[in-house]
């Protein structure tokens, strides 16, 4: 997770993080530009609205390629305050602390048929079957506690192109289905355009919204 690391540090993340809007009935809203880990160039745009339910998420974005397997994830720092930075959070140095509850879960996947994708899930608070953590080695998931005071990111994961039958079904489901190759490592988050998965087998995550 370096890249993201020095991603927040060249662009400063509360110019990043839009304060929610809280609304009459016990929800709040966010919107913040959806960029690109390797450079930082806006690709699109990110909504969030947060309820004590959870959390419900829709990323619209470019520079996605056609016929690729993406998913969306939510990640999420469930107490910002417990971080090395507090509020200022990243999975580098805040990942292992358990008392920042970090984790991040499964919200969306499909195959991409156009210039201009949109993604939408949710993350029910208390849900654990959908942690991408346990996936790459988390020795449990973590479940979403704090929906209005969690620090949020949204990230889209490629899973190079799309297969068939199981694996397809894969791909779109889960964090390492089709995934041979993490590019560039075991985070699987792009530092240069290189590392954005275009063979079979590749993942990586490349763009990213923060909340």
């Amino acid at each position: 997770m370096k890249t993201i690391r020095k991603l927040l540090t060249f662009f400063s993340i509360a110019a990043l993080i839009v304060s929610p809007t809280v609304f009459a009935g016990g929800s709040a809203k966010s919107e913040a530009p959806v960029i690109q880990t390797y450079d930082g160039a806006v690709v699109g745009t990110s909504k969030l609205v947060r309820t004590k339910h959870g959390i419900t998420a829709q990323i619209r974005t470019t520079g996605l390629t056609p016929g690729h397997a993406m998913t969306m994830w939510i990640i999420f720092f469930n107490n910002p305050d417990a971080c090395a930075d507090p509020g200022n959070c990243n999975p580098d140095d805040d990942g292992a602390n358990p008392a920042v509850g970090f984790d991040f879960h499964y919200a969306a996947g499909h195959v991409v048929n156009g210039s201009t994708t949109t993604l939408s899930g949710h993350l029910q608070a208390g849900e654990t079957s959908t942690s991408g953590g346990v996936e790459i080695g988390f020795p449990e998931a973590v479940p979403l506690l704090n929906p209005f005071g969690a620090q949020v990111w949204l990230a889209v994961h490629s899973h190079g192109p799309a297969q068939t039958g199981p694996t397809l079904a894969a791909q779109m489901s889960s964090f390492s289905g089709g995934c041979e190759t993490y590019l560039p490592f075991a985070g699987g988050v792009a530092g240069s355009p290189e590392e954005v998965a275009d063979e079979v087998g590749e993942c990586s995550t490349f763009q990213i919204a923060f909340h």
